[in-house]
């Protein structure tokens, strides 16, 4: 198994809706990617000011097939139409094991 966190902060022009669309986006690569497995993303609360807004762990059935995530065109259009225009920063963590 293969894991695969990331913590985005977005832009503060961003609405719950860019917010909801990303995640939507995020989840419906399941299915379309070879190897993941599951998609889970949760939005923060909104009690602190500061906080990022959202968090998503993506399940791979190996390191391999995070490897081919990457590249995969299905990722790349979630990155250009919903992330990349309202990302104002981004953390990533990936767990092997």
């Amino acid at each position: 198994m293969f894991e695969h966190i990331g913590i985005l902060t977005l832009t503060p022009d961003a609405t719950d809706a860019d917010r909801r669309a990303i995640g939507a986006a995020l989840e419906g690569l399941v299915g379309e990617i070879p190897g993941l497995e599951g998609a889970v993303v949760v939005y923060d609360a909104g009690l602190r000011e500061g906080n990022a807004d959202l968090l998503f762990r993506m399940r791979f059935d190996s390191r391999a097939s995070w490897e081919g995530y990457g590249a995969h065109p299905a990722h790349l259009t979630v990155v250009h139409d919903h992330i990349a225009p309202r990302v104002a920063a981004k953390t990533f963590l990936q767990i092997e094991g």
